[in-house]
């Protein structure tokens, strides 16, 4: 048994395709020249995955007391590049478990960091960019728009704090992604829609097998796929999280 593709998405997502191990954080996104793009991070586990056998020693940090379920919960998961998860099993003395517990935490709390910073920046430019994609297949609030994400929606799809703290971060550009698609309309009348029917369309695919934070997080995934800058990650964030409030994608 190992970590479920939903988990590991999460796990990629909230760690920024990006190793996380301080002095390594590199991009897990490989572009390829004739292939699409790949991802090629690892979900290595804290707490090792397997009790060993006669012939195959127990793996790094196994802990017999826990169930698989707890072995292989987002939480006992960190984000890591081939080397770096090779290491940290092979130097096992190096890399305990209380030292990789604070490594993802710092990433994670990094990661977030960024795009609350590249939040700010987004422009015309990033959100054209991000939009032209997705329909074709501590924040900073911007003037005086400080939009409160809707917390009985929030609360009936079962989303998180964390996710709710994605979203508000999403929304403070949210007079940005209007104006835009505003203009967008100006020269391509159904661009708007395109743009929400290609979030609709992706959120109605992945409902089927996921939902809460894990189905936000795939959706993010599909807004970012391929995008390895903080801005531009942000300003996919942001117009999810504009559909998101006005009720384009998740139960009202």
């Amino acid at each position: 048994m190992s970590a479920s593709y939903p988990t590991k998405v999460m796990l990629a997502m909230k760690s920024g395709n990006k190793c996380a191990l301080t002095d390594c954080r590199k991009d897990l996104m490989s572009e390829g020249e004739s292939a699409e793009p790949a991802v090629i991070g690892e979900a290595a586990h804290i707490y090792g995955e397997s009790a060993g056998t006669e012939k195959k020693k127990a793996s790094a940090r196994y802990r017999a007391d826990m169930t698989d379920d707890e072995r292989n919960h987002l939480d006992n998961l960190i984000y890591l590049c081939p080397n770096c998860h090779t290491k940290i099993d092979k130097q096992e003395a190096d890399y305990p478990a209380k030292l990789l517990f604070e490594a993802k935490k710092n990433h994670d709390n990094w990661v977030a960091s960024q795009l609350d910073e590249k939040m700010s920046e987004v422009t015309f430019a990033e959100l054209d960019v991000a939009a032209k994609a997705i329909s074709s297949g501590k924040h900073y609030i911007n003037g005086d728009l400080s939009v409160i994400p809707p917390e009985e929606k929030i609360e009936k799809n079962s989303l998180s704090i964390e996710i709710a703290a994605l979203i508000a971060t999403g929304l403070s550009r949210s007079s940005e992604v209007t104006k835009y698609l505003s203009e967008m309309a100006k020269l391509d009348a159904d661009f708007p829609e395109r743009l929400a029917s290609g979030f609709r369309d992706k959120y109605l695919e992945f409902k089927q097998e996921l939902s809460g934070d894990q189905l936000f997080m795939a959706l993010l995934d599909f807004a970012q796929k391929g995008q390895k800058d903080f801005k531009q990650k942000a300003a996919s964030l942001a117009i999810l999280s504009h559909l998101f409030h006005i009720c384009e994608v998740f139960e009202k």
